[in-house]
C-alpha cells in the first residue's frame, strides 16, 4: 500500500472516530506526577465509553479504590459518580449532567432494591466509601444525604438524610436531617463517621443504622481545643452557596478533622473523645515546619498514607502537604504553590503547578493521587 493511501485511510480513520486516545502514561517514576485522568485544563463531558485520558471531566472532587482495585471518582460539576473499568474506559455509575436541588432522585431510590444509578440526579457529590460486604457510598453534598450504592447490580438507595437541616441523634440515620454533609469515613466495624458541613457537626452512624454527634456543638467558630469533642466548635463555609469544606481521616484510634476556615488539623481520640489541633497555627497562609507552627490556607481532604504520614489538601496553597506524626513535621509533597497549569506533563511532584486541589487518595500499590479540581484532571504521583 501506497504512503498515500495510508494517509488517506488515517484520514478516514479519524474523521469516523476522532483522533486515537493518546497511549497511558505509565507515571512510573519516582517522586514525578503526571496526568492520569481527564484533559489538563479542559473541562465539560464527552460522555462514556472513552479512555480516562480522552475523557472530559469537570472539576474533579476526590476518588477512591474499591477493595477490588477500582478506581471510582467524583466528576463534582458534571454532577456524576463515575469509575474507571479494567480496561482503561470510563462509565458513570450514578447520576446526570444536570442536577437537582435539593433532589431525590428516582422515587426507587426509598424501595429495598434502590433504583438505576443513572436514573438518579445528584447534586454537587463530594466523597465516597466502603463497607465490607462492598457496598460503596456517595456523600450528596448538595442534596443532603448519604447514599449507598449496591455491589454487582450499582443500584442506588437513600441510606440517610430526609432534608436539610439537624434532626435524628438517637433514631434511625434514614429519617435524619443532614445541612451539606461534606465527608464520610468508615471503621472496621462499619460505623460512619460523617462531616456535617453546615451543622458544624462530625456525626455517626453505627453499624446498627443508629445516628449519633460524636463532636461539634453546632456552633460556627474555632473553639474547645484539649476538651470534650461534643464541647468543641468547629469553623467550616456556610450561606446559600458555599464550597466544599472540611475533610476526615480515621487512624490510630483517631479521627482527624480538616477545620477549612481555621486552617488547623485536629484530631479526636475516639477513645477519651477529647479534641487537640495537631498541626497549624490558625492563621492563613503557608509555611512548612514544626506541625503547631506551620500554616495552611483553607485545607480540605485527608487521606493517611503507607508511611503513616497524614496527607493534607491543601486548596488555596495549591500544594498536598504532610504531616509527620511522629516527628510533628509538616511538609510539603506536591505542587509549587503557583496556581496554574504546566504545559508539560511527567515532571517532579514539587515542580508541578495545581490549581485549587480538593481530593487526596493512594492506592493499594501506595502511589499518590490528586483530584486537580480546576484544572479537571487526576495526577498520579508515584511512589
Amino acid at each position: 500500500m501506497s504512503s498515500r493511501a495510508s494517509l488517506l485511510i488515517a484520514a478516514v480513520v479519524f474523521a469516523a472516530c476522532g483522533p486515537p486516545p493518546p497511549p497511558p502514561k505509565q507515571c512510573d517514576t519516582t517522586g514525578h506526577a503526571c496526568t492520569w485522568a481527564g484533559l489538563p485544563g479542559v473541562f465539560g463531558f464527552n460522555g462514556d465509553g472513552l479512555d480516562r485520558l480522552s475523557t472530559k471531566l469537570y472539576w474533579t472532587m476526590d476518588m477512591y479504590f474499591a477493595s477490588d482495585g477500582t478506581p471510582w471518582l467524583i466528576d463534582w460539576n458534571n454532577h456524576l459518580v463515575r469509575k474507571v473499568l479494567p480496561d482503561g474506559k470510563m462509565k458513570t455509575v450514578v447520576g446526570w449532567v444536570d442536577p437537582i436541588f435539593p433532589g431525590d432522585g428516582a422515587p426507587a431510590e426509598t424501595t429495598a432494591e434502590g433504583a438505576v444509578g443513572t436514573d438518579v440526579q445528584l447534586n454537587h457529590p463530594t466523597d465516597l466509601g466502603q463497607l465490607s460486604d462492598g457496598t460503596m457510598l456517595v456523600m450528596a453534598w448538595h442534596n443532603h444525604k448519604l447514599r449507598k450504592i449496591a455491589t454487582g447490580t450499582e443500584r442506588v438507595s437513600i441510606s440517610c438524610g430526609a432534608g436539610a437541616g439537624f434532626s435524628g441523634d438517637g433514631a434511625m440515620a434514614k429519617t435524619a436531617l443532614l445541612k451539606q454533609p461534606k465527608a464520610l469515613q468508615v471503621d472496621a466495624q462499619d460505623n460512619i463517621y460523617i462531616l456535617d458541613q453546615q451543622n458544624f457537626r462530625v456525626r455517626k452512624i453505627s453499624a446498627t443504622g443508629t445516628m449519633s454527634t460524636v463532636a461539634g456543638n453546632g456552633m460556627k467558630a474555632f473553639g474547645g481545643d484539649n476538651g470534650p469533642a461534643l464541647m468543641a466548635s468547629f469553623n467550616f463555609e456556610a450561606g446559600s452557596n458555599p464550597e466544599p469544606s472540611g475533610g476526615l481521616a480515621l487512624g490510630n484510634g483517631k479521627l482527624f478533622v480538616a477545620e477549612t476556615l481555621s486552617h488547623r488539623i485536629r484530631a479526636i481520640d475516639l477513645s477519651t473523645n477529647v479534641i487537640t489541633t495537631i498541626a497549624g497555627s490558625g492563621v492563613g497562609g503557608f509555611a512548612d515546619g514544626p506541625a503547631l507552627e506551620a500554616q495552611f490556607q483553607n485545607p480540605r481532604d485527608l487521606e493517611l498514607g503507607p508511611d503513616g504520614r497524614l496527607y493534607v489538601a491543601d486548596t488555596d496553597n495549591n500544594r498536598i502537604r504532610a504531616i509527620d506524626l511522629t516527628s510533628g513535621v509538616v511538609s510539603t509533597v506536591v505542587g509549587t504553590g503557583e496556581m496554574g497549569l504546566d504545559a508539560d506533563d511527567d515532571r517532579l511532584a514539587t515542580e508541578t503547578k495545581l490549581h485549587r486541589p480538593f481530593g487526596i487518595e493512594f492506592d493499594r500499590d501506595g502511589h499518590l493521587y490528586v483530584s486537580d479540581t480546576i484544572n479537571s484532571r487526576i495526577l498520579k504521583v508515584a511512589k
